[in-house]
């Protein structure tokens, strides 16, 4: 399991999971388009943009893996 911020709330979530992913499970809506849980992310619709602490640019949350003490802001 990892560890991470999101949105100042503190969540654990599986190794290998996106951003996205753990945000919703967490209960943490990012809006999202083009993401499907039974299909490969692509992030072509760029809608689920986040703040990663440390990042110059936002990211992608639906094809960015969540890391332990990553802290995001959607």
């Amino acid at each position: 399991m990892i560890y991470l911020n999101i949105d100042g709330r503190d969540i654990e979530t599986a190794e290998g999971k996106s951003i996205l992913e753990a945000s919703l499970d967490a209960g943490i809506y990012i809006p999202f388009l083009c993401y499907h849980p039974d299909l490969p992310s692509t992030g072509e619709c760029g809608l689920c943009l986040v703040e990663v602490e440390g990042k110059d640019d936002l990211v992608i949350s639906c094809n960015t893996p969540a890391a332990s003490g990553m802290k995001v802001i959607t």
